[in-house]
């Protein structure tokens, strides 16, 4: 009788252990499944000898890029929801389109023009910080060197004159160089678009790629709004634009005195720095601080892509 009670006990004792470790087991796998929005259809991640081997990443299709609708429902299908990136719960998806929908403006609904005009610019304006930043990061690496006396390598060197002659800096003075390579908030980058653009509905901006109202010179000595091979283009040339154009000191004064307090970039206070982009100077702040605040962009400046160790989708609209 002791006998049975105490194999009772030892049963129930092995099946409580293995309950908790099911439960255990399935609360990790609800920690690591994608939200609802996400779609059912991932593959597993797979073990193999050595590190694990990453799932493999979703596709957007080329044929899904060539109308609003069906990009829509793309982003829909591979979980891109900003709500989702500005509350911090999810990074961005690595698309990088290479224009926007040629029919955008057709779309029924306001909130859905500005829902598809959002998820195509922000990968696209993340991936240009990206590439600021980690410029920045290897200055900064250079400047460390030269206060502890290390002697500079010879490719070192040549990377640091080869920057200063993109960024306009004759004497390639590090400082110097600092103000002018560093990220461009995203919530401002993304309003300044919004508001030269309509959402992305101009003609300009769908046809050639011109989101920031930026002009140059056509082949007859003209001047026209510039054409951009790619979104990606245009935002680079936005930025560069901004960092190194005299037009612009203020609003790189502003952002290294930020940097200096050791503070993050505010987008808000560096919107103010932003009456010489316009004719219409401080109404033209006014604006784009109206587009910050009544679409919550700045929820976005945390934003950051997905992994490196994630494919980058580039998807060709053409």
């Amino acid at each position: 009788m002791n006998l049975r009670k105490r194999t009772s006990l030892r049963d129930g004792l092995s099946l409580a252990l293995l309950a908790a470790c099911i439960i255990g087991l399935i609360t990790v796998v609800s920690i690591g499944r994608p939200s609802p929005r996400m779609a059912a259809s991932v593959a597993p991640t797979v073990i193999a000898r050595g590190p694990t081997v990453p799932a493999a990443t979703y596709i957007i299709h080329q044929a899904e890029t060539h109308s609003a609708p069906l990009l829509q429902a793309a982003f829909d299908r591979i979980g891109f929801d900003l709500d989702s990136v500005a509350a911090g719960y999810i990074s961005v998806p690595r698309v990088l389109l290479s224009a926007l929908p040629p029919d955008i403006e057709r779309l029924d609904s306001m909130d859905a023009r500005k829902v598809l005009f959002l998820r195509t610019l922000l990968p696209v304006v993340l991936a240009v910080n990206d590439e600021i930043g980690a410029d920045r990061a290897r200055l900064l690496d250079v400047r460390a060197q030269i206060a502890s006396g290390t002697p500079l390598a010879d490719a070192d060197v040549q990377w640091v004159m080869g920057l200063a002659d993109v960024y306009d800096q004759p004497d390639a003075d590090i400082g110097a160089l600092l103000k002018k390579i560093d990220v461009i908030p995203p919530s401002l980058t993304l309003a300044q678009a919004i508001q030269e653009s309509g959402w992305g509905t101009s003609r300009i901006a769908r046809e050639q790629n011109a989101l920031f109202g930026q002009f140059g010179q056509d082949a007859s000595g003209g001047w026209d709004y510039r054409d951009f091979e790619s979104l990606s283009e245009a935002v680079q040339s936005y930025a560069h634009n901004l960092n190194t154009h005299r037009a612009y000191r203020e609003f790189r004064a502003a952002r290294a005195k930020m940097r200096q307090k050791g503070a993050d970039i505010d987008a808000w206070e560096l919107a103010s720095t932003m009456h010489r982009y316009s004719e219409r100077g401080d109404e033209y702040v006014q604006a784009v601080r109206s587009i910050m605040r009544d679409n919550s962009l700045e929820s976005f400046d945390a934003a950051r892509l997905k992994g490196r160790g994630v494919p980058t989708i580039v998807a060709s609209n053409e």
